[in-house]
């Protein structure tokens, strides 16, 4: 068998078994960010964190709403010519993450920070008026 022969012999088995074992640990999912949800109390705020190594803050788009937070973008594999890979463990594509709040949030004052792969979210608690008020109740067709 000739050097080249067997060069390339070598990488085909070694990518094969690099993929199908590959395969045994992705999710069927694709990337799905970690995220932490926690209330600070000084600032009366929760705080929702999503860990997204390897992206920059244009392949992250974020919505909130006042009992939900998403977000959702895309973690492109960095594959090229004249690579193989020995293993590959980490999800790329397209990825959506939810969280829904057991709180109403104050959309308009939210912020957000991306730093070292973590996206910050900081949602002030909507102020609700805590006075009492009286209800008067109407008996069937009243108006």
């Amino acid at each position: 068998m000739d050097r080249d022969k067997l060069h390339r012999e070598v990488l085909r088995t070694f990518d094969n078994a690099c993929i199908s074992r590959s395969a045994q640990y992705s999710s069927r999912a694709g990337f799905v960010p970690l995220s932490d949800v926690y209330f600070e109390e000084k600032s009366r705020e929760l705080v929702v964190r999503f860990e997204l190594p390897g992206l920059t803050r244009e392949d992250i788009q974020l919505e909130v709403e006042p009992r939900k937070v998403v977000v959702h973008g895309r973690r492109t594999f960095l594959g090229g010519e004249h690579r193989v890979y020995q293993q590959v463990e980490m999800d790329y594509g397209d990825f959506e993450r939810q969280i829904r709040l057991a709180v109403d949030v104050d959309v308009d004052t939210t912020q957000a920070t991306y730093e070292a792969g973590v996206l910050e979210v900081r949602l002030p608690l909507v102020a609700h008026d805590p006075r009492k008020q009286r209800i008067e109740i109407k008996i069937g067709g009243e108006s």
